[in-house]
């Protein structure tokens, strides 16, 4: 059985990178609690070059992080090994300490303070806890805290690289 469910599975990787339309490669893996029960792989890494795709190419998943761990947080709930509703920093002490931006001062620095509530595992989840994507850039000479944010806010606008936002 095993080898039919193997050949089968080779056979729905080899289709999407040869029917159209079609993916350039792919890589696909079924475990269960024990063990991986199919590994598999076929295509190109990319379509310039004669690399073959494989079971350990490096993909870059960018959002698709957000259904990994929520999944595998479940799954600690489900196994009594993380509660939702507990403080994150339970788990992770660092969280704890984090601070709450509350506005900035006159040379454009950050006042911080402490939240007014514990940041939980499911607000981490929920992107409720407050956590943001980028930092505020260094003030240049002469700009207040408001004309900073909207830099940056047009900086984020113009789709920029992270690189491009290092350069700004």
């Amino acid at each position: 059985m095993a080898t039919d469910f193997k050949a089968a599975a080779d056979a729905v990787l080899n289709r999407v990178v040869t029917s159209e339309p079609r993916v350039p490669g792919v890589v696909a893996m079924v475990t269960d609690p024990q063990r991986n029960i199919y590994e598999g792989a076929t295509g190109k890494r990319r379509l310039d070059r004669d690399a073959d795709m494989t079971t350990d190419t490096v993909f870059g998943i960018f959002s698709t992080t957000k259904a990994i761990t929520g999944t595998a947080a479940l799954q600690l709930v489900e196994e009594g090994k993380l509660d939702l509703d507990a403080p994150a920093k339970t788990y992770v002490p660092e969280i704890g300490e984090l601070k709450v931006i509350e506005g900035f001062d006159a040379h454009g620095e950050p006042k911080l303070r402490a939240p007014k509530r514990d940041v939980t595992t499911r607000m981490l989840l929920l992107h409720t806890a407050g956590l943001g994507y980028r930092a505020l850039p260094p003030a240049r000479a002469g700009e207040g805290p408001t004309e900073r944010y909207h830099r940056v806010e047009s900086i984020a606008d113009d789709a920029a690289s992270p690189r491009r936002l290092v350069q700004h």
